[in-house]
């Protein structure tokens, strides 16, 4: 183990205020991203992680919305500060959750209880729209930009021929809909069991805000959905999820047909993406899609919720 010394740019904690001295315990690689995650101990004895990110202004973008998620409530790492990793690049720095990830975790309630947590995070986050509106969000021309884009790429399995370009449209009319009527609410944008350590508590607590942006809170039910299907994990634990969000309620007609697009939308921008970028996952993108297609075309959204 070493002791490494840290500039702090910013503090949520007025005792790091000025600098922070940490004993190293761990490094790991972050898969995808290239980013590096440490795990370390402060002088007082408190277990941090030092999330240290590749792309440049993300550890900042992290700190915005780990503290947004954290100042709603519910089970978050603690914020404690952005600090200067070197000179290219800032790391953010928060309290470790000690757990096991909700992937390896089969109690149903622990489901419910993290789609209870959600539809928190959505109803009370504070979030200014703005950039809801400069990426074009509420307006169906960002998605229909994609849409037309991916049809050229040279993918069969979305190009203007696909299953995929066909239900995708299918989908338009009611989607621009929403997009004209909903709200943007702070959203996660890359939920999934491995973001979530359950503690001995069997508390469901939300990490890696890294992705956070603003979109309409099907969004996030949609990368849930996405995940589940991805990694043939069994229905009911997306049932359960999706009850503990809605309280017991069920999704409307149009709000499954929504849901039906984000999950399309969001698997076709995984497979763009990995094609673009000659990826060895694309292999297991092709296939992930292939299960996403099988789910919408058995009509299962509408079947179960």
């Amino acid at each position: 183990m070493s002791t490494e010394h840290f500039a702090t740019v910013q503090s949520s904690l007025e005792k790091y205020a000025s600098s922070i001295d940490l004993e190293i315990t761990e490094k790991n690689k972050i898969p995808f991203t290239g980013g590096e995650i440490i795990y370390a101990r402060t002088q007082s004895g408190m277990d941090v992680v030092i999330k240290k990110t590749a792309r440049k202004n993300q550890a900042e973008h992290e700190w915005r919305g780990l503290n947004t998620a954290h100042s709603t409530g519910i089970a978050t790492p603690s914020p404690i500060a952005l600090v200067n990793y070197n000179q290219d690049h800032l790391a953010l720095v928060s309290t470790r959750i000690h757990g096991k990830s909700l992937y390896f975790n089969p109690n149903p309630g622990i489901k419910d209880k993290l789609g209870n947590q959600i539809r928190i995070m959505h109803n009370t986050a504070q979030v200014t729209g703005d950039s809801w509106k400069a990426t074009g969000r509420n307006s169906f021309a960002y998605y229909d930009k994609y849409i037309f884009n991916w049809s050229r790429v040279g993918l069969e399995e979305i190009n203007i021929d696909s299953k995929s370009y066909a239900l995708i449209k299918s989908f338009r009319d009611l989607m621009e809909q929403f997009c004209n009527e909903t709200q943007p609410t702070f959203n996660h944008n890359d939920l999934h069991d491995g973001q979530v350590i359950v503690t001995e508590e069997n508390i469901p607590v939300l990490i890696d805000f890294g992705e956070w942006t603003e979109e309409t809170w099907l969004n996030d039910i949609g990368y849930y959905l996405f995940h589940q299907i991805r990694t043939d994990r069994p229905k009911d634990d997306f049932s359960t999820f999706l009850n503990g969000y809605l309280s017991g309620e069920r999704l409307s007609e149009s709000e499954r047909s929504n849901l039906a697009f984000y999950l399309l939308f969001i698997s076709s921008r995984a497979l763009t993406y990995f094609y673009r970028n000659s990826s060895p996952y694309l292999s297991t993108a092709k296939e992930t899609h292939g299960k996403v297609l099988k789910y919408v075309d058995n009509e299962e959204v509408w079947k179960n919720y």
